[in-house]
């Protein structure tokens, strides 16, 4: 399964005729992506038929939200939903860096028949394996999560743990700079069978281009194909 984050209708046709899985839908991607417009939802609905995900963030920097901020994100999920959407990326912390869970309640009591992913902020929790076991009571079907640094390719091993305690209950979605370089070695490493990225490529020195790389994803979704037809998960190289 591969999921490409996209910020446009063209991005999304790019990803979608290139191989993608499920799409990803936010505004905004240089400053980690907030919710995307309802027009927009309306329209990559229409235009491709791939499950879609939608960001619901009300603003950027931290995940540290007030009423405010979390009912509005409330309104926007169900938005999405109503527009087409087969699901919402959410996420909310407390001062403490524990799950806000009674903003997570909330949308998880609104939206119960959806899918329900935890997006970055779980990266930022202060105890992830009791944030893990939450999601799951939760109801929440995936997580996102680079295993709690930049990016994936370093965070393996807590990728592995996630998959681990997971065991089947809820998706790890691995996430963070994931390339075709890297993607082979973080499913190996990771017990991940998904993958999620922009796969924007940037020229040395110079700005990512706003639009996905057709190469990127495919030779992507091939070593993931190639890698679930060998046996899924592999043991660590030294196991």
């Amino acid at each position: 399964m591969l999921e490409v984050c996209v910020e446009t209708i063209q991005a999304a046709k790019i990803a979608a005729e290139a191989g993608a899985d499920r799409i990803e839908l936010c505004s905004v991607l240089e400053i980690g992506g907030v919710t995307p417009s309802g027009p927009l939802v309306s329209a990559i609905r229409r235009a491709i038929e791939l499950p879609l995900i939608v960001l619901i963030r009300s603003r950027p920097g931290d995940f540290v939200y007030d009423e405010e901020d979390c009912e509005v994100m409330v309104q926007e999920a169900q938005t999405a939903i109503e527009l087409g959407a087969d699901g919402v990326a959410v996420g909310g912390l407390t001062p403490s860096l524990d799950l806000h869970l009674s903003f997570l309640r909330s949308i998880a009591s609104k939206l119960p028949k959806c899918q329900l992913v935890m997006h970055r902020a779980f990266d930022s929790v202060c105890d992830p394996l009791a944030a893990l076991e939450c999601l799951v009571e939760l109801g929440f079907t995936r997580i996102l999560t680079s295993g709690g640094g930049e990016f994936a390719i370093d965070g393996t091993d807590a990728l592995r743990r996630f998959s681990d305690l997971a065991n089947g209950r809820i998706e790890i979605l691995p996430a963070g700079g994931i390339s075709p370089s890297n993607a082979l070695a973080i499913l190996k490493d990771s017990g991940a069978s998904q993958l999620h990225g922009s796969f924007r490529i940037a020229s040395s020195g110079e700005m990512k281009s706003a639009l996905p790389s057709a190469p990127a994803i495919q030779q992507t979704k091939m070593i993931l194909a190639d890698f679930t037809l060998a046996g899924k998960h592999l043991p660590f190289p030294n196991a």
